[in-house]
């Protein structure tokens, strides 16, 4: 999906710049609606004061390009423990 490749190119150096990895990003529609899910990963694993700090760096970024015409939800998480 070319919008997915868009917004990985978009925030991938915000937030390596953060000192993270972004592991994977995928954006899904529900019947509850779009998300925009972003893994995310740094050496000794991630917290949610990481999700959250990532997060409120690319929301702005996100926003201000919007590449996203419709109304979604943004996730940043971890990696599970078996990836």
């Amino acid at each position: 999906m070319e919008l997915v490749q868009k917004i990985k190119s978009l925030i991938k150096d915000p937030i390596e710049k953060m000192g993270y990895t972004l592991v994977d990003l995928k954006l899904v529609k529900k019947k509850s609606g779009l998300f925009l899910t972003v893994v995310i990963n740094k050496e000794g694993g991630v917290g949610i004061k990481d999700c959250v700090r990532v997060s409120r760096k690319i929301e702005p970024i996100l926003d201000k390009e919007d590449l996203i015409q419709e109304r979604y939800f943004l996730i940043v998480s971890s990696p599970g423990v078996n990836e």
